[in-house]
């Protein structure tokens, strides 16, 4: 590989930080850490099943017909993400309380800045694409070595290329649909640009999000299933536009969109599954 990792991790007080290096992945024998085989891994996306039509906790039914992205590089972790458990909307936690599985173990959650400790690297895709959520379909090759994976980055790309580069110009995001409550109607675009899903160090890209749990024994397939009814679940429409010719109306700044943008930053929004060729 032609990328090197290096996680410096302190205390879950101090938090961890993330240095991009140069130089390839451990790749010898079958040791612990980031040693290991070579892997190769193609990486796909798509949308979940239920992504093109759902209720959002503020009672809209959302029928979403386009949504494209522009991915950037990802890449994947033996560190188990923290703070299971809780979904958008959800009540505050008691201070001190962390939402747990039965047994008492600790679920994966929302990545949160400071808390997240991604331990080893084992795996990359370098390379940035785009897609369209809704037909799904392959980003990429990337490189990782054997071992456990327990969670991943998402990163974004700008400006867009792949496929949909031109569809999606300055944006990282684009999302056409409809959307009923009662008697109102919205029909709305979204576009959501590369400055909004900026995390609290700048970059384009969202920690923590979970890798369904496993041994990555041999080349394989990394999915990566994001979940649209996450990003509008506590999206409010009233106060979007109307539309006057049935045509998407372009979603404004204001309430609506910052939820929405809210929504897509979420972590539990991207799942990660690995899968042996």
């Amino acid at each position: 590989m032609k990328t090197l990792l290096r996680l410096v991790s302190s205390s879950l007080v101090a938090g961890a930080v993330l240095v991009a290096g140069t130089g390839p992945l451990a790749c010898s024998g079958e040791g612990s850490g980031t040693t290991g085989r070579r892997i190769a891994l193609d990486v796909e996306i798509a949308a979940s099943p239920e992504s093109k039509q759902f209720t959002n906790a503020k009672g809209w039914t959302i029928s979403i017909t386009r949504a494209a992205i522009a991915t950037g590089a990802f890449y994947f972790y033996d560190g188990e993400t923290l703070f299971a458990g809780r979904s958008p909307g959800a009540s505050p936690r008691a201070p001190g309380s962390f939402p747990r599985a039965p047994g008492g173990f600790v679920r994966s959650a929302f990545a949160h800045p400071g808390h997240y400790v991604p331990g080893n690297a084992k795996g990359e895709m370098l390379v940035a694409s785009s897609a369209d959520l809704l037909a799904g379909g392959l980003l990429g090759h990337g490189d990782g070595v054997t071992g456990l994976v327990r969670s991943a980055t998402f990163g974004f790309g700008a400006p867009a290329s792949g496929p949909l580069a031109a569809e999606l110009g300055a944006s990282v995001i684009v999302l056409e649909g409809s959307a009923t409550k009662g008697a109102a109607t919205r029909v709305f675009r979204a576009e959501i640009a590369p400055d909004e899903v900026k995390d609290t160090k700048g970059v384009m890209q969202i920690e923590g999000c979970p890798f369904a749990s496993t041994d990555m024994e041999s080349d394989g397939k990394v999915t990566i299933t994001v979940k649209l009814p996450m990003w509008f679940d506590q999206v409010e429409l009233d106060g979007a536009p109307e539309s006057p010719d049935g045509k998407p109306a372009l979603l404004p700044d204001g309430l609506a969109r910052n939820q929405l943008v809210r929504g897509a930053k979420v972590g539990l929004a991207y799942t990660f599954a690995y899968a042996p060729r």
